[in-house]
């Protein structure tokens, strides 16, 4: 038979130590936010909690009927963890585009911050997920510019490197994507996607 899960109210401080008070993993969403609650959704159980900012003692949003009230993390003591550094076993590095919008960044090709030579910043650019922030630094550093880290410390299993192109540039970016269709970058897709 299944347990049932309760959700529980813990402090934002703690969250950031040990992560989900059920499993421990550092990532989460937020599904809403109001009067210094925070419901999380973790991004590996999928279970939610209250997070509380310092002072509150009892959550202001309720899960039905029920407003958790603050208790010691249940993991206290144990640091949070999160994805691991892996890297394919071919070399590169793991690359998930999520395709080709626009962003404010530079070319990758020529370093321009100009679109289409009227001033508009917003570059064609590939928003692409990396396993961790040293893949994304080892990423970014496979460009001469152009590319830049997305990181957020309150996502830090959600990071995204981003790759920018002027209207010129924009076949480049398209092949830069098609070579890495396969979910991994190397610095010979790289150094194809340029020519």
């Amino acid at each position: 038979m299944a347990t049932k899960y309760v959700p529980i109210a813990v402090w934002f401080k703690e969250v950031k130590l040990f992560g989900c008070p059920y499993c421990g993993y550092r990532s989460g969403h937020s599904q809403i936010s109001s009067g210094g609650t925070n419901i999380i959704v973790c991004g590996e159980c999928e279970k939610s909690f209250a997070v509380l900012a310092d002072g509150l003692t009892k959550s202001t949003i309720g899960f039905g009927d029920f407003y958790p009230e603050i208790q010691q993390h249940p993991r206290y003591g144990i640091p949070s963890h999160g994805k691991p550094d892996t890297r394919p076993e071919g070399g590169g590095e793991f690359f998930r585009s999520r395709g080709i919008g626009l962003d404010s960044c530079h070319c990758f090709v020529c370093g321009t911050q100009d679109r289409d030579g009227k001033g508009h910043t917003m570059l064609n650019n590939i928003a692409a997920f990396v396993q961790t922030k040293e893949a994304g630094g080892r990423v970014v550093a496979m460009f001469q510019h152009g590319a830049r880290l997305d990181y957020r410390d309150y996502e830090p299993d959600r990071v995204q490197v981003k790759i920018g192109a002027c209207d010129v540039h924009l076949p480049n970016l398209q092949k830069l994507e098609e070579l890495a269709k396969d979910g991994i970058l190397t610095q010979e897709i790289v150094k194809a996607a340029l020519n």
